[in-house]
């Protein structure tokens, strides 16, 4: 099997469980696992993941939970981060104002900075919406050449069609489909073209971890009404094919 998980924190992975978490997902046959930086500060610790295990690389941005005005100090540390070989997109990014409604103006600043700098490193972006969609692809239309992925879509059949548009890949994680499923978005899920679909945990190491791709899947093979093997394969050559891997 040729497995891939998207979007992961390890990080965030107790890191006496970290090697073991990562060999278990590569023994299971998960190839590729692409784990997020949320800040500047988390970025140093995600890029030396990526460094150490090959199964692994590494995606680097400030999430929007964790929003600043984007100053020369800050674009010129992250800019520095993204020149890293192991770096391979920029992430995790976006707008999410269900969280943090009094941030949205310094959100869609450093968003809008953020996309930039994918634009100037040729990177792809992995991006969080959350009570955004609408600002979120009014910007993604202004910008041009900006391609990526839409981290753990829970969007209804209008927002799907809107990412198709702008030609993102959509991702599929366990939460709504897998351990508590949401019928109406599993309605949705099932209209994303095979051409177009990821797989993800969302995993920090702890309880979840990168093999509980295997459960998200399963699912799509049954929704989809295809093998297992045939989404595994098919979402790591998407993943790799955005990541121009």
């Amino acid at each position: 099997m040729n497995y891939s998980d998207s979007h992961c924190h390890l990080d965030r992975c107790p890191p006496h469980l970290l090697s073991e978490t990562i060999n278990d997902a590569a023994f299971l046959g998960i190839n590729l696992i692409i784990t997020m930086a949320m800040d500047i500060t988390s970025a140093a610790t995600t890029i030396r993941i990526a460094e150490t295990y090959p199964n692994v690389k590494a995606a680097v941005g400030i999430h929007p939970w964790n929003a600043v005005p984007p100053t020369g100090e800050t674009l010129k540390v992250l800019s520095a981060y993204l020149q890293n070989g192991e770096v391979v997109a920029l992430g995790e990014i976006g707008l999410d104002y269900q969280r943090s409604q009094q941030s949205q103006a310094v959100q869609r600043e450093l968003l809008l900075a953020e996309l930039k700098l994918a634009q100037e490193v040729d990177l792809p972006v992995n991006l969080h919406c959350r009570g955004a969609h609408q600002d979120m692809v009014n910007i993604l239309r202004q910008e041009i050449g900006i391609r990526g992925i839409i981290h753990g879509f829970s969007g209804n059949e209008n927002d799907l069609e809107d990412w198709l548009g702008l030609g993102f890949f959509i991702s599929i994680g366990r939460r709504g489909f897998v351990t508590d499923e949401i019928p109406w978005l599993v309605n949705v899920i099932k209209k994303i073209p095979l051409e177009r679909l990821l797989t993800e945990t969302d995993a920090t190491g702890s309880p979840s971890t990168p093999a509980d791709v295997l459960s998200v899947v399963n699912k799509l093979a049954e929704l989809y009404g295809i093998s297992s093997e045939r989404i595994a394969a098919k979402a790591t050559e998407n993943l790799k094919q955005v990541l121009r891997l």
